[in-house]
């Protein structure tokens, strides 16, 4: 069946796979919800407690991934 794949830190879109229904419980990141329709600008995003997606601006998707990069860095600094 079509699964969407979703970054399981932050919930943005990362596209289409497909995969056995009875799989999609055992693997993060990864829903047979699909997104919705998005335009030029847009990003969807993921909510896990929710099942369900919105769609965000692309500029505030841009800072979740400069929070989830700063959070990565500062965890190599401490290993």
């Amino acid at each position: 069946m079509k699964a969407y794949l979703f970054n399981n830190e932050n919930g943005l879109y990362e596209g289409e796979t497909f995969e056995e229904p009875d799989m999609l419980k055992y693997e993060e990141g990864i829903t047979s919800v699909p997104p919705p329709e998005y335009e030029h600008g847009q990003v969807p995003v993921f909510d896990r407690q929710r099942n369900e997606w919105a769609v965000i601006p692309v500029a505030i998707a841009k800072q979740l991934l400069q929070i989830n990069d700063a959070n990565t860095e500062r965890n190599h600094e401490q290993l």
